[in-house]
């Protein structure tokens, strides 16, 4: 770059002073100058410091995986032991009122009394009673056998129809097995309005009557149903005569089935579950054939329901629950239905079950 002469004058010596500046900027940009050569910037601040716990990504634990519910075990129908027999003097069960084939004017049906004779079996509430049946519908049970009974206590809210009825009776042990000796049943027909042909009568024809299960079971008394019938006039056995008994319901997909050749020993269901079930029970001959008869063929249902409190009173008969209290009946009940402990069934058998073979009663 060519140096620069300062002039000789004063003034032009200030002119100059005054102009080195601009001269020095016009050198700068002339020489290639400019920001390419100024100080580098300064360094950014530094970030600021943070705690190391807040940096720290949390993850949630993976989710516990749980077991899936294992299915309920099958519900069965089997075989029982038969309590054993009572003690002599047996039990004995009579109808004294209404008599046979008697008439009872039809405005007067609903409020006649039903009248029991029962000797040598002790009854109390909540233990051994009495089951009394109008035309096959389900049983009362009797605690005060020497009380009378409305008819219309019988009918299930029904009207009694003009024409034939048939009263039943028999005895009963606190789980509601039926007495099955010799004098222990009774059945009895009558008439409403008027008196029709008493030579067919079905009362003298083979005849079986329906007993369990019945109602609603609650809580403990839904673990061990009781099924129980009673049969007349005819002697099971195997080849001849026989019961078959059917069940169906919630966790049964193909019906359970048991056939009966033996009077006597019960049926039991297990592992019912929540809900409701039919059960069927038919007197067929040995051909498998129905047995002709009003009662041969009955169906029922019952309520299953684990989860429900037992009601005490409403197993005894509909007694005040003080009554059963002071009664000390077992604990727990089903509705309209309990059933006190009984024998653990023999082993377990689904569908089919084996005949139970030998001659049954007459």
């Amino acid at each position: 770059m060519p140096s620069i002469q300062k002039p000789r004058s004063p003034y032009l010596r200030l002119a100059f002073v005054l102009a080195l500046p601009a001269i020095g900027a016009a050198a700068l940009v002339a020489c290639g100058g400019g920001s390419d050569n100024l100080p580098p910037p300064p360094p950014p601040p530094p970030v600021p410091a943070t705690d190391a716990a807040s940096t720290v990504t949390t993850t949630e634990p993976p989710a516990q995986t749980v077991a899936p519910k294992p299915p309920p075990p099958p519900v069965t129908l089997t075989a029982g032991a038969a309590s054993p027999d009572p003690t002599a003097p047996l039990p004995t069960v009579a109808i004294t009122a209404p008599t046979r084939d008697q008439v009872i004017a039809g405005d007067k049906a609903a409020d006649f009394s039903v009248k029991l004779d029962v000797k040598n079996w002790q009854t109390a509430m909540g233990s051994n009673h009495v089951h009394l049946i109008l035309d096959n519908k389900p049983y009362k049970a009797i605690y005060e056998t020497k009380q009378p009974v409305k008819l219309s206590e019988l009918t299930g809210g029904e009207a009694l129809a003009e024409g034939r009825h048939i009263l039943v009776a028999f005895p009963s042990r606190a789980n509601h097995e039926s007495v099955k000796t010799k004098g222990a049943f009774v059945v009895v027909p009558f008439w409403v309005g008027k008196k029709g042909d008493t030579k067919d009568d079905p009362t003298k024809k083979p005849m079986l009557v329906y007993s369990r299960p019945k109602g609603e079971y609650n809580g403990e008394m839904a673990n061990h149903v009781l099924i129980d019938f009673y049969v007349t006039n005819v002697t099971l056995a195997e080849g001849k005569e026989h019961v078959n008994v059917k069940v169906t319901g919630p966790g049964i997909d193909k019906p359970l089935e048991a056939k009966v050749e033996k009077f006597g020993p019960p049926l039991y269901l297990d592992n019912l579950q929540n809900g409701s079930y039919e059960v069927t029970t038919e007197l067929v001959d040995g051909a498998n054939k129905p047995v002709e008869g009003p009662w041969n063929s009955t169906k029922r249902s019952i309520k299953i329901d684990h989860d429900a409190p037992v009601d005490v009173a409403a197993a005894h008969g509909g007694h005040s629950a003080a009554d059963a209290g002071a009664a000390k009946a077992p604990a727990g009940g089903a509705k309209d239905a309990g059933a006190a402990k009984t024998p653990a069934p023999p082993p377990t058998m689904t569908n089919n079950l084996p005949p139970m073979g030998g001659p049954g009663t007459k």
